[in-house]
């Protein structure tokens, strides 16, 4: 062979040899980062099944009712007195810290809040400053109803502006509405990856009926079905806020059990309730199907200046919407107790929203309505809060006197 083709034959040897090292080496490559790939699929499908559980936290208080002595004092914190400037923040500003840690925080706003066009008053046709908002929202609330029996104290026109005033604002609110289009569209609020469905309801607007029937949620059998029939699919939970009851009365109406049963039927899962102005149980019911419903038949008042001592004994709920794959659940469900302080000031009749546990024994002493006997009244409070709530949902130690 000559010495110019063996070199030729070499050459090409070599070519081969390499061109299959190179093939070889591509394969592996190719078949390692396959493997890699795989693997990293298949991490990333458990990390996927594997998904932590969300949820949403709740908190929710009474009736915010504007009586004249509230906004009187308000008009002279600000100033000069009857000049049209209110302050309103000091009312909130002893429980802002307790609202603010929540997803959903949620109040019932008794007095509408229309317009001062309308003139401000108070009982029986109720209409609040438009101060009272900023107060409202700057205390953390992002949730209220307006479905209470004092929605239309001053006509359908004065509710239509004070939806208005609140689409104005950020907070959300449900109950009353300025078109047909707005009632048949359902509240849905989500927030980490849940959707709350939210209704809410009045037993009666004090026997004045709306313009249109669609401006204000009325507490019917039909209203009820239907609202969670059309809910339903859209949310994972739902969560109602009915005005019922008798007012200050502590036993439940036949109202009351009977709506509180339909909710538990059709599978609703919270309902806070208001109106009443004082403290009713809290429970949970069980339906056929073994569905749970956690209802707080009645939180009491929030701000107000009403007669007696009993109303001045309020409630907070608190509790958490829970989506854990395909378990939807109500969890760490509590009660907080609280009491609106009221005295005599250089402006008038103060307040202030208070825990019960830190409400301080000498602000007792100067209540409107519990300074003649603060100790007895103390205890019966805590009494009444023992016997109306779960032990294992009251979230403090009360001691008495």
């Amino acid at each position: 062979m000559k010495l110019k083709e063996s070199k030729s034959t070499i050459a090409l040897a070599l070519i081969s040899v390499i061109s299959v090292i190179l093939v070889s080496s591509i394969s592996f490559v190719n078949d390692i980062k396959g493997q890699i790939e795989k693997k990293e699929n298949i991490v990333q499908r458990k990390s996927i099944s594997k998904k932590e559980p969300t949820k949403v936290s709740f908190v929710g208080v009474g009736d915010n009712l504007i009586h004249d002595s509230i906004y009187n004092c308000a008009d002279r914190r600000a100033g000069k007195f009857r000049d049209g400037e209110y302050n309103f923040f000091s009312l909130y500003e002893n429980i802002k810290p307790e609202i603010q840690p929540y997803d959903i925080r949620y109040i019932n706003q008794e007095s509408i809040i229309a317009g001062n066009q309308y003139g401000i008053s108070a009982y029986p046709r109720f209409n609040s400053p438009m101060a009272l908002m900023p107060a409202v929202i700057n205390s953390g609330f992002n949730l209220i109803s307006t479905a209470n029996n004092h929605a239309l104290d001053k006509g359908s026109k004065a509710l239509l502006d004070s939806i208005e005033l609140w689409n104005r604002t950020a907070v959300k609110h449900v109950g009353t509405y300025a078109s047909q289009k707005d009632r048949d569209t359902p509240l849905v609020i989500e927030k980490n990856d849940i959707k709350i469905g939210v209704l809410s309801y009045t037993y009666d607007t004090n026997g004045i009926r709306p313009q249109e029937p669609y401006m204000v949620s009325y507490l019917t059998e039909k209203n009820v079905r239907d609202d969670v029939k059309k809910l339903k699919p859209l949310c994972d939970f739902i969560l109602v806020f009915p005005h019922w009851g008798d007012e200050g009365v502590e036993r439940l109406s036949a109202q009351q059990k009977h709506f509180a049963k339909l909710f538990n039927d059709l599978g609703v899962d919270v309902v806070v309730g208001t109106h009443v102005h004082r403290l009713q149980k809290v429970e949970w019911l069980t339906n056929k199907d073994g569905k749970k419903t956690l209802i707080y038949y009645g939180l009491g008042n929030f701000v107000h200046h009403q007669l007696g001592h009993t109303p001045y004994l309020e409630g907070m709920a608190k509790f958490d919407f829970v989506k854990d794959g395909d378990k939807k659940y109500i969890t760490n469900a509590q009660f907080t107790p609280l009491v609106f302080h009221i005295q005599l000031s250089q402006y008038g009749y103060d307040g202030s929203v208070y825990r019960l546990d830190k409400y301080p024994f000498e602000l007792a002493r100067k209540h409107y309505s519990i300074r003649k006997n603060p100790k007895v009244i103390i205890n019966q409070y805590i009494d009444s809060v023992n016997r109306l709530v779960p032990k294992d949902m009251i979230d403090l130690n009360l001691n008495k006197q």
